[in-house]
């Protein structure tokens, strides 16, 4: 079997359209997901452990710390592909009319 990406999405839009959710697939096993606190302030926060994150960093909270700033990295790269692909559909679609 093919090794798993450290990092997937996962979304559930039948039952829950509003939540993207991040999955972290080595351990520290877990879901996060973006919070917005408010228009301008947002983060990435754990949401669902699968393994005990705090337990697998001996309780060291900047190695945990610097998992959800690459998980963080991660995501926004992925925001910038999907608008970059977006970008290129409605290009596409232009070119063909």
């Amino acid at each position: 079997m093919a090794q798993l990406p450290k990092f997937m999405i996962a979304d559930d839009p039948v039952t829950d359209p509003d939540n993207e959710y991040i999955f972290h697939t080595e351990k520290p096993r877990f879901f996060a997901k973006r919070v917005e606190e408010d228009e301008e302030t947002a983060y990435i926060d754990i949401v669902e452990e699968l393994d005990n994150v705090d337990e697998f960093f001996h309780n060291d909270p900047g190695k945990k710390q610097e998992l959800l700033e690459q998980l963080e990295d991660w995501y926004y790269s992925y925001m910038e592909w999907l608008e970059e692909d977006e970008y290129d559909e409605e290009e596409e679609e232009e070119e063909e009319e």
